[in-house]
């Protein structure tokens, strides 16, 4: 069954970084990967002999969107991935992507000893892309400095928050949303920003932001699943209620955790969006044992790393198990079908100026 009447996924990753192991001494597990990742070179300007490239997975991509009656899907960076690759997809298929910004070049030459990680060159690189055709927004997370991660270095919140300012006034001069991301993927990194920059630590530190620039729209990552998922998500949803230009991602949330924000009147089905995370190397893993004693106590099934199986070799099928979740919580709830089309793509088209195939395909009031 359609999931909707225009379905569009936020949080998709599409491009692969392709490393070859078989070369180097690493042993090929997830810490490695992240770390190697951020070198990565576009393949398709990459010498023939390079060990690690980032490519278009838009093949993979436009066929699983058929099969599962994607629409269109938002492009995320991830380590390494390359916004000149994002700009070149979403130039061969305007209908199908748009894509959000990341300073990857600035990120990249940090990584490599190039130069010293600047916010204000980040933040140039951020406004650049926002200025061509298919960019819509910050993500995915907020930018900041990866050598930390190797220096282990704890950032505090007065310094992170005068970054985040000036990525802010990126955002608003383009009127775009940026994106949150508290907490990160369990079971795959031995050092991670979650546990060094404070707005990874927490949702929370949002509301100084937005008391700020009340008008930037906040896209919550994952709506705060990833990592220690129990405390996240009930701060996420807690920022949502208080704002109502605060969206939570809910494409990894299993059916029950879904009543959550729904069951919230100040949440509902207008500020829930449909972002599944596709294309990253995590799986949904079935915990039937560990569902217990609330709506929400474990999750049933949940996304996440298993690091004793080695790297992922597969491409997760992400809107499989999603979509089954969704449709659960639906069929269970009598969810109306006017409400799903606002979570599964209507609320996007508003926040993201995306023209839908026809006109009063969402619910809309005369006042």
């Amino acid at each position: 069954m359609r999931m909707g009447r225009f379905v569009i996924d936020t949080h998709v990753h599409g491009q692969r970084v392709a490393v070859n192991f078989q070369d180097r001494e690493e042993r090929p597990d997830y810490a490695t990967l992240s770390k190697l990742m951020w070198n990565a070179e576009d393949a398709d300007q990459a010498d023939d002999d390079a060990e690690i490239v980032t490519y278009r997975n838009t093949d993979r991509l436009l066929y699983d969107m058929d099969l599962y009656d994607i629409d269109m899907v938002c492009l995320q960076p991830g380590f390494g991935f390359s916004d000149r690759l994002h700009g070149k997809m979403v130039e061969e298929h305007p209908d199908k992507f748009v894509a959000f910004a990341h300073p990857y070049e600035t990120n990249r030459k940090a990584v490599a000893g190039e130069e010293e990680w600047d916010i204000d060159r980040a933040c140039e690189e951020l406004d650049e892309r926002l200025s061509q055709d298919g960019f819509v927004g910050i993500g995915e997370m907020l930018p900041f400095d990866p050598t930390i991660v190797d220096r282990a270095e704890r950032v505090p919140w007065e310094e992170r928050h005068d970054q985040l300012r000036k990525i802010y006034d990126v955002a608003a001069k383009h009127d775009v949303p940026v994106r949150w991301h508290p907490g990160s993927v369990n079971g795959g990194y031995e050092r991670d920003p979650s546990t060094l920059l404070p707005d990874r630590r927490s949702i929370k530190y949002a509301v100084d932001l937005h008391l700020e620039y009340p008008d930037v729209p906040i896209i919550i990552d994952h709506g705060g699943v990833q990592g220690n998922w129990r405390k996240n998500v009930e701060e996420s949803c807690n920022v949502a209620a208080t704002y109502d230009n605060v969206y939570l991602e809910i494409g990894n949330y299993w059916s029950d955790l879904i009543k959550r924000p729904m069951n919230d009147p100040n949440i509902g089905a207008d500020q829930l969006i449909y972002g599944t995370d596709w294309g990253a190397s995590w799986i949904a893993e079935n915990n039937p044992a560990n569902r217990s004693t609330g709506e929400y106590d474990y999750p049933p099934q949940r996304w996440t790393q298993i690091k004793e199986r080695g790297l992922q070799a597969h491409q997760a099928d992400a809107w499989g198990s999603s979509q089954r979740q969704i449709d659960k919580y639906a069929r269970e709830m009598d969810l109306p079908a006017d409400d799903l089309n606002l979570i599964m793509g209507g609320n996007v088209c508003r926040l993201l100026d995306i023209d839908p195939p026809h006109k009063r395909l969402f619910p809309k009031y005369i006042d």
